[in-house]
């Protein structure tokens, strides 16, 4: 269990930085105050700024060291890093249902439900649906557009590397 909480939470990342920009259709000051309730209007025009903000170049594909699948991750107050991976630093970070599996098939661990703050997250790509509604795939860099939130259901994120200045997790099982 140690090697997999050591593999998501404390793995250095090596990522060499290259500028991204914001693209036109992207209107973040136009993203309601506070995030959307589910199944709401506003969260489906949530949704389709954050796929406009968040469109850049398809993500690489190359062998992945590890995966990471999550239920949702729930982000808030999002700053976009430069480089040539997904690279963002949140506030909190919210997993539920996360499991992290190596490339060889094996499971190192599976956590119900995991709460972490001052987070820098990177991976060669992540995807899911924003908001549950709009699917996405983020790879090669980010746009540098800073964004108050973010919520992603059925992610996917290969090579994952995640460090945090503090870790809760519930329900933790893990080989």
């Amino acid at each position: 269990m140690r090697t997999g909480l050591a593999l998501l939470l404390l793995a250095a990342s090596t990522i060499t930085a290259v500028p991204a920009h914001a693209e036109p259709g992207c209107a973040v000051d136009r993203l309601p105050r506070t995030m959307p309730q589910s199944g709401s209007i506003e969260e489906r025009q949530a949704a389709d700024i954050l796929a406009a903000c968040l469109q850049q170049a398809p993500a690489r594909t190359g062998p992945a060291r590890n995966q990471l699948k999550a239920r949702s991750v729930t982000a808030r107050s999002v700053s976009p890093a430069p480089g040539t991976a997904v690279s963002i630093g949140t506030e909190t970070l919210e997993i539920v249902d996360a499991t992290l599996v190596t490339a060889r098939g094996h499971t190192e661990f599976h956590v119900a439900d995991a709460r972490l703050s001052n987070v820098e997250l990177r991976a060669d790509s992540l995807s899911g649906k924003l908001f549950g509604l709009v699917p996405i795939t983020l790879g090669n860099g980010l746009p540098i557009v800073p964004v108050p939130y973010l919520r992603l259901t059925e992610v996917t994120a290969d090579n994952v590397r995640v460090t945090a200045r503090t870790a809760t997790l519930h329900a933790v099982d893990g080989s």
